[in-house]
């Protein structure tokens, strides 16, 4: 490891119970197409402000989650309820449960989870959603998002 380059640390984490309103892409796992998830992102910015009772304007959520075939990406905002869900959009809830959650501006934060993982004897709950939180203004980069992977 370079010397500028600093050891980044796995958290264990519980979240409690979230509930979000986005826009949802899904695209064909070994075929991905840029250019939907470039136009699902952008009709999320230009209908963001639609969302009612969002937990915190400066950041939005994409919850994931794949198997060998397919994965589903959404851009949300995370809020208090599901109350009134735009037409279009998608509302749902995330139970209470537990996270490995790294932050890594050089490394492939998905990769420190995954060997954190193997060296602490957890799993990771692939039936759940994994999260990416950025903040707007930032360019999308997984190295710019707090990533939270559920675990058992």
């Amino acid at each position: 490891m370079s010397s500028d380059q600093q050891v980044v640390q796995v958290e264990i984490v519980t979240l409690s119970e979230k509930h979000f309103i986005g826009v949802a892409v899904t695209n064909a796992f070994k075929r991905v197409d840029p250019e939907a998830i470039e136009e699902t992102f952008q009709l999320f910015l230009s209908r963001k402000d639609e969302i009612e009772g969002v937990v915190d304007s400066e950041a939005y959520v994409c919850p994931h989650f794949a198997n060998d075939y397919l994965f589903t990406y959404i851009y949300c905002m995370e809020v208090t309820s599901i109350g009134d869900v735009p037409e279009g959009m998608i509302g749902f809830s995330v139970p209470s449960q537990r996270y490995a959650k790294v932050r890594s501006a050089d490394q492939d934060p998905y990769a420190l989870i995954k060997s954190s993982l193997e060296s602490m004897d957890l799993t990771n709950n692939t039936r759940s959603l994994a999260l990416e939180v950025y903040r707007f203004g930032e360019e999308q980069n997984m190295n710019n998002a707090d990533i939270y992977i559920p675990i058992f």
